[in-house]
């Protein structure tokens, strides 16, 4: 599989006949659709997407060229990562993803929801000077105390029981990336081991799974994608050795 993003002026590929799905790679959204295909085993075509230079038949899949959309048929495709990845799960029933308890899954969806105003703070904290308005950061925190109780709470290994599932997967892209946040000259963002001691277990033990480990990307590496776009220059391609001698150069902006 090639890394490199495909951009304004480039051919699509083929179609295959295959699951495609297209994302981009340091995208979480698009993370949580691939996590989900390789739980289920699916046989698929990653298409990487520069989202600074979008190629345009990318519209023809997702309407407002956002990632991931899905290509589950010759030119029919769905767009969203939950949307995708409620669809995958009923789609292609075994090794379901989600708590058989209606409950349970009501559940898990409000988990999802409340951890989203800490994504929003990682966003800001990732892309944004240093100097950050405190709220942020106690949002972040508030997010992270508000995981660990549920972990707790659970008392299981992963959110979804003894093996990981989609509320696993639809949370791990940001836990993943919010590692790198130190590494950028943010410290007030660090996970205290101390402190968050059953989300760190969590943490690790999400890195062993599977379908995690296969596409996880180090802090390291997502703070240099991090910190290149932040200056306006976002190195899509920073992970495909094959694209150092075939990248067309950028377009200055005018």
């Amino acid at each position: 599989m090639s890394e490199k993003h495909l951009q304004t002026g480039d051919v699509l590929p083929p179609y295959s006949g295959k699951l495609r799905l297209f994302a981009m790679r340091f995208c979480p959204y698009a993370e949580r659709t691939v996590l989900v295909l390789n739980a289920k085993g699916l046989q698929y075509d990653l298409v990487f997407i520069n989202l600074d230079q979008k190629p345009e038949w990318i519209y023809n899949f997702s309407p407002k060229g956002t990632v991931p959309a899905l290509e589950y048929e010759q030119g029919k495709a769905i767009f969203d990562s939950n949307i995708i990845n409620f669809y995958l799960d009923e789609k292609y029933p075994d090794g379901p993803l989600q708590a058989s308890d209606p409950l349970r899954r009501a559940e898990d969806k409000m988990l999802v929801e409340e951890f989203a105003s800490a994504q929003s703070a990682f966003y800001t904290a990732a892309f944004n000077p240093p100097a950050l308005n405190p709220t942020m950061v106690e949002t972040y925190h508030k997010g992270l105390e508000r995981l660990q109780k549920e972990l707790e709470s659970r008392g299981t290994k992963f959110l979804n029981g003894d093996s990981a599932g989609l509320v696993d997967y639809t949370l791990w892209p940001f836990l993943e990336r919010f590692e790198a946040l130190p590494l950028i000259g943010k410290p007030e963002f660090a996970i205290d081991k101390t402190k968050y001691a059953a989300l760190v277990t969590y943490i690790e033990a999400m890195k062993n799974v599977p379908a995690v480990k296969s596409y996880y990307l180090a802090a390291e590496t997502h703070a240099k994608f991090m910190e290149s776009r932040a200056k306006g220059d976002p190195n899509y391609n920073m992970l495909d050795t094959s694209a150092v001698c075939c990248m067309r150069p950028r377009k200055k902006k005018e």
